[in-house]
């Protein structure tokens, strides 16, 4: 993935099934536990297991929030 780029709901279901770190565009990191898409919207939310100061939660955003696996290489 480039950087600034959104990934796509194949690559975040990849991520999903082959339990990868993902990263969201504020930065923080965590792996993705759910995917839920509305129809006929298309709207997908992906639902994301992440460390925070406070303790370990699970954060919702929208699909265009997640940039992309921990483990991509980001070229400039």
């Amino acid at each position: 993935m480039l950087p600034g780029s959104m990934a796509s709901l194949r690559h975040i279901h990849r991520c999903m099934t082959h339990r990868e770190q993902v990263v969201l565009q504020d930065g923080r990191k965590g792996q993705i536990v759910r995917v839920d898409t509305r129809f006929p919207d298309n709207e997908t939310t992906v639902s994301v297991w992440t460390e925070t100061p406070a303790g370990p939660g699970v954060a919702k955003v929208a699909l265009r929030d997640v940039v992309g696996a921990v483990s991509d290489k980001k070229t400039a």
